[in-house]
Formats: structure tokens, C-alpha cells, sequence
């Protein structure tokens, strides 16, 4: 019987075409909400915050040694009531807090054969690989600034802040009926703390759908309640900010200079290394502005190897000595907060507070 099915054409394919915001595979790679990691960039470039100029410069030249700066403990002194002849006596604490740093980096190899005969190209193969890997650092440093708020929050509620509302496991505990109107008790609970200031707010992203119905009050039948908000700074959000058991959403109020963030290089990628000629790189160390990250250290290397196992299911068994270039970005990171002479009988100006479900 005549037949004409091994001619029939093969499936239509389109080409590949990497659209930023479009394309059929464009929900596979997305950011998240980042607010921890913003909340700490804004306060690190804060002129009255306690990331100086002259403590950032040490910590980015810091490689190799440790960085220190010294403080002086807060001091209750006595007061009399008479005058005397005797010689005064007291004197202040000092000490030094030392800072830490934690390296963070991401790699990719690029093989620029296994793009023959192929629908993707280099330049769209080294934007995925790049942008998982700058997004997945982005959700780690948001997670553990986070974490950083969590260890570094206030743990001293004496009965003028439980007051205002009960404390559990060093956060206070908002009914669902105050939700909206503990707002307007932020700046009081700040003042009894004789911290004073509008804190930023860093919260999950459910506690925002209350902050839109208060800055959009004023334009319903519920009146103006927009005042709620003026002892409010800046609001972030993250999804790294977890809720918890029974809570509509959790929060941390951050005075202004409680917290910071500064990263430093390694040397190599600082000055500049290169071997094997400018023109011709087979080891690069250098820098590069990463979007949401800042300058990090970028180590290139150009190499031989055997890529037939690999590619194998890619019809490319045979590229057993096949040109492949490795990149890793890397930095390091430390993680500041305001020091705290008391931790257990001072106030610190980062409050965590949990909203309550509805029963």
C-alpha cells in the first residue's frame, strides 16, 4: 500500500525568544518580595543609622581580619541629696564588639558547543542559569535578615509595654479586633520605650491588605483613619516572614538605626587578577554590579573537559575535549545591629508583634 508517512513534516516549532516580561515560560523564574534584605540596605544607607561611614570602609577592607569597635555600657548613677568633701567614685564600662562575616556564592558552567544545532542560545542558557542563582541569593540574604530580627528583638516587657498589649515569647499579642488600631499605638509604645521615631515596619504580606484599607479609608463610609498610620515609617513585606500558629501575620518594628548589612570581596577579585592575557582570560578575578546584591566577586575560568557523558542525551557524545567556561560570583556578608549593654532589662528597638487569627 503507498504511503507518504515518512515524509510528513515534523512537529512546528517556534524559536526561543527571551522576553523579560512575556513569554510561555515566563512564570518558570520569578522574584519574590524581598523587604527584610530592602529594610536592611535603607538602614545601612541611613545618615543617622550605626552603619558609619568609617565602620563600612573597615568591614569592606576587612578580608583576612577581624574588625572590631569599641562601645561604652549604658551607666544608671546614683543621685544624693548632700554635698561632701569625699572623693567621687564610678566610671564607665567598655567593650568590644567584634563582627562576623558569612561567605555567600553561586556558580554555572557554560559550554558553548552544546549550543550548536540548538533553539537555545549562549546568551539565554547564561541569563537562566544567572538569574535563578541572583534570585535564589536574594531569598537567602532576605531569610536570614529575618532570622536576624528574630534573634536580635526586644526581650524586656515591664508592665508599661504589656500595658499596651500581652506579651508572649518576647512579642506582644494584637486581637483581631485591635488589628487596625494597634497601628496608632506604635508611636506610644515607642515613646514609653524612649525610643521615639517612626519605625519601619517589616511584616507578611497579609498584614498590607489592613494598611491599604487604613491609607484608603478616608475615601468610604468607614471616615479617615489614615491618622492610624502617622507614627508608621516605611512598610516592607516578605514572604520569608512567617505568620506562625494562630496569627493573621507577625511584624518587627525597626527603629531607624537598628540594624545594617555590608558586604566585602575577596582580594584577587578587588584588584583585579587575570592570567592568560586581557584579551585571552584563562583565570579572571574581578567585580561586577549584581542587581539586588551589590558588587561581587566574579572568578572566571576557561578550560578544557569532557562533556560526553553529560551531553549525551543532547546527541553530544562527542565532544570529549569541548571548550567549557566556569563563572561564580561570591561575597561576603555581615549582619549589624545596635548594640545592647542589657539585653535582658533594656529596651531594644526592634519590637516583633503578632496579630492574632480570628477565633
Amino acid at each position: 500500500m503507498p504511503s507518504i508517512a515518512q515524509t510528513l513534516k515534523q512537529a512546528i516549532r517556534t524559536r526561543y525568544r527571551r522576553r523579560p516580561n512575556g513569554g510561555l515560560d515566563n512564570l518558570e523564574l520569578r522574584g519574590s518580595n524581598y523587604g527584610a534584605l530592602q529594610l536592611y540596605r535603607k538602614q545601612t544607607a541611613s545618615a543617622t543609622g550605626i552603619m558609619t561611614p568609617e565602620l563600612r570602609q573597615a568591614l569592606q577592607a576587612s578580608f583576612g581580619n577581624t574588625v572590631q569597635a569599641p562601645v561604652i555600657d549604658y551607666e544608671n548613677p546614683t543621685l544624693s541629696n548632700v554635698r561632701t568633701c569625699a572623693v567621687q567614685v564610678g566610671g564607665l564600662n567598655t567593650k568590644l564588639v567584634t563582627f562576623t562575616f558569612a561567605t555567600v556564592a553561586f556558580g554555572f558552567p557554560m559550554i558553548p558547543s552544546q549550543h550548536i544545532n540548538n533553539e537555545i542560545s549562549y546568551e539565554d542558557t547564561f541569563y537562566r542559569l544567572f538569574e535563578a542563582r541572583r534570585l535564589k541569593t536574594m531569598e537567602f540574604l532576605d531569610t536570614q535578615c529575618v532570622d536576624h530580627l528574630e534573634l536580635a528583638k526586644n526581650q524586656y516587657f515591664p508592665a508599661g509595654i504589656t500595658a499596651y498589649y500581652p506579651e508572649v515569647a518576647d512579642a506582644l499579642q494584637v486581637p483581631d479586633a485591635e488589628r487596625k488600631e494597634f497601628y496608632n499605638y506604635i508611636e506610644s509604645i515607642l515613646e514609653t520605650m524612649d525610643l521615639g521615631g517612626a519605625p519601619d515596619v517589616l511584616t507578611n504580606p497579609m498584614a498590607m491588605a489592613d494598611v491599604r484599607a487604613i491609607e484608603g479609608a478616608g475615601q468610604t463610609n468607614d471616615g479617615d483613619l489614615s491618622y492610624v498610620l502617622d507614627g508608621v515609617g516605611q512598610f516592607f513585606r516578605s514572604n520569608r516572614v512567617l505568620p506562625g500558629t494562630g496569627n493573621r501575620a507577625t511584624m518587627y518594628l525597626v527603629a531607624d538605626g537598628a540594624v545594617g548589612l555590608e558586604t566585602r570581596v575577596d582580594p584577587d577579585c578587588a584588584r583585579g587578577v587575570v592570567h592568560g592575557g586581557a584579551d585571552n582570560p584563562v583565570r579572571e578575578w574581578t567585580t561586577q554590579d549584581v542587581p539586588g546584591l551589590g558588587t561581587m566577586g566574579l572568578f572566571y575560568r576557561a578550560d578544557c573537559s569532557d562533556q560526553s557523558a553529560p551531553l549525551a542525551g543532547q546527541n553530544l557524545q562527542a565532544l570529549t575535549r569541548t571548550a567549557v567556561e566556569s563563572f561564580e560570583y561570591s561575597f561576603d556578608v555581615c549582619w549589624v545591629k545596635a548594640y545592647n549593654s542589657d539585653e535582658a532589662g533594656r529596651f531594644f528597638p526592634i519590637i516583633k508583634v503578632e496579630q492574632k487569627a480570628a477565633a
